[in-house]
């Protein structure tokens, strides 16, 4: 039950059916499928099916949450910072521990695998859809709580170039909208494609679809077989074009480092050209130019001095979870997931988070370095991937507000599944975190606040 539980999560989490078919909204679907998978691993703990249950990511995942609570409570009370960490941290992390327990064997792990290279290439195909269609005037419907979104308006069967021009020439009186319209009731976002949920900004899609690369070149070495070539190559390119249309600057990035990261480790020199070649398309054809470009990354600047600002004025305590739009206005958030931890959650909180990071990357780190004697050769090629995904992961937060999200608390359980199936034919393979850890943890926190900082006041 744990498993196949752990396995919907996934699905609803990244295909988001209930936003598709909001009828299903009143089912609950990610909260049922989390408790069910929560009970499912309880129960096999209690029948001896799971019996290691330590891994080095526990401690600081407990330390965060605790933290985190602590100084929620502190800036908003009890009551509403146990609320807020439940519904925020809390909740992700359950994602993690149900991941984590229920991929309990290396047969398990590839069914998740497959399932995420499968949910991310429908996503993707619907994002390269989405952004084949032309741009339309789309009549926005204002209701009670606001303005909403134009998948949800009345496209009206104008093309063209720009929201002003739809008002110009259409009703009195009605906010219009210029947006590609793709499938399941999806739309642009400045012309730039996207999905739903966790996936709703383009940034986020072009991050995930770039993580997921590493995942495929895995998969592939792992099954050995040329009549898989086909769809790994064809799976490549619909990641690649839906990175190119989602114009993201971040996504360009992030797609450079993961094939250098892979090809580099896998073919020394050669993996550098060949890692040039397939990141060249996104990096000539994607990311954004001009005044929209500019006024972006003006607005990221600003968010981040101020950002620093908010650290500097509650260094150990910060400000709470989910607490740092409520100093900005208009409200925003930090659209750095580094600073927006040590901003929420100061200096400790930062700490904590960063630790439980490290840990989850050292472990498939360690597999990769320091095999333990015998290990299935199958394990290796995926402890790469997993590394390398992480190195993306950690590239693509930097550009956005992602430390809390689920998504990323599901790498983070995959990282400690796997670091359960090698002990388990393995029990001597041990990965601990010792003084070396601790300070370099704090170097590099302490690394990049300071280039922040210096940053944005270079930047005034």
């Amino acid at each position: 039950m744990a498993f196949v539980s752990a396995l919907l999560l996934i699905v609803v989490l990244v295909v988001r059916p209930q936003e598709i078919w909001p009828s299903l909204e009143v089912l609950r679907l990610l909260n049922v499928l989390v408790a069910l998978a929560a009970i499912g691993v309880i129960l096999d703990f209690s029948a001896g099916k799971l019996k290691e249950a330590k891994t080095p990511q526990l401690f600081w995942v407990a330390a965060f949450l605790c933290w985190g609570l602590a100084v929620t409570a502190y800036r908003l009370g009890i009551s509403e910072g146990l609320r807020v960490v439940w519904t925020i941290p809390a909740f992700s992390a359950i994602f993690m521990l149900v991941v984590l327990y229920a991929v309990s064997t290396f047969e398990r792990f590839r069914a998740v695998v497959v399932l995420l290279l499968l949910v991310s290439t429908f996503v993707a195909v619907v994002a390269v859809h989405q952004g084949m269609q032309d741009p339309v005037c789309i009549e926005l419907v204002e209701t009670d709580e606001g303005v909403l979104p134009p998948e949800d308006g009345v496209p009206d069967g104008r093309t063209c170039e720009s929201g002003f021009m739809c008002g110009r020439d259409g009703k009195p009186n009605v906010d219009y909208a210029c947006e590609r319209l793709g499938m399941f009731h999806t739309s642009s976002i400045a012309r730039r494609v996207r999905w739903r949920g966790q996936l709703a900004d383009p940034n986020e899609l072009s991050v995930f679809l770039g993580s997921m690369l590493p995942l495929l070149f895995a998969y592939w070495a792992y099954v050995k077989n040329k009549s898989f070539a086909i769809p790994s190559v064809a799976m490549t390119v619909v990641f690649l074009w839906a990175v190119i249309e989602s114009k993201s600057r971040g996504g360009q990035f992030v797609i450079a480092v993961v094939f250098a990261s892979y090809f580099v480790s896998r073919y020394r020199l050669k993996g550098l050209v060949l890692a040039a070649l397939m990141a060249l398309p996104v990096v000539l054809l994607g990311g954004r130019e001009g005044s929209d470009a500019d006024a972006s990354s003006e607005e990221r600047t600003q968010l981040l001095y101020d950002g620093v600002t908010i650290f500097l004025q509650h260094p150990i305590v910060g400000v709470g979870i989910g607490v740092f739009k409520e100093h900005m206005s208009p409200p925003m958030t930090a659209h750095n997931s580094y600073l927006l931890a040590a901003a929420e959650t100061g200096v400790v909180g930062f700490y904590f988070w960063s630790g439980m990071l490290w840990s989850s990357i050292k472990i498939p780190l360690t597999v990769f370095l320091r095999p333990p004697a015998g290990l299935d050769a199958g394990l290796r090629p995926f402890a790469m991937a997993m590394l390398v995904s992480f190195v993306g992961v950690l590239i693509g937060i930097f550009f956005l507000s992602f430390c809390y999200k689920q998504l990323l608390f599901i790498y983070l359980g995959l990282a400690g599944a796997f670091y359960l199936i090698v002990r388990k034919d393995h029990p001597d393979f041990e990965v601990r975190l010792g003084s070396k850890d601790y300070m370099g943890v704090a170097c590099v926190n302490g690394i990049i606040l300071l280039g922040l900082f210096v940053y944005t006041r270079l930047k005034g």
